[in-house]
């Protein structure tokens, strides 16, 4: 998973944006067909992260919680 930032590059197009469209997301990304799985569990919750969305070409994908660079 990628580190979060500010400024980041589309993976697909290269597309450099500053405001990206941003969803923090429970579960597990497919990065096949684009869609985030919701996974519960007893006890003990999904990871968290952040999924990004490319506001040119549409492409998204996952990124680590700002909290997880601290």
């Amino acid at each position: 998973m990628k580190k979060f930032e500010l400024k980041n590059f589309c993976s697909k197009c290269g597309y450099l944006f500053k405001d990206a469209f941003v969803e923090y997301k429970v579960g597990i990304f497919h990065h096949v067909d684009q869609e985030n799985t919701s996974i519960t569990s007893f006890g003990k919750g999904p990871n968290g992260y952040l999924l990004r969305t490319c506001q040119r070409c549409g492409y998204k994908w996952p990124e680590m919680t700002i909290d997880k660079h601290l």
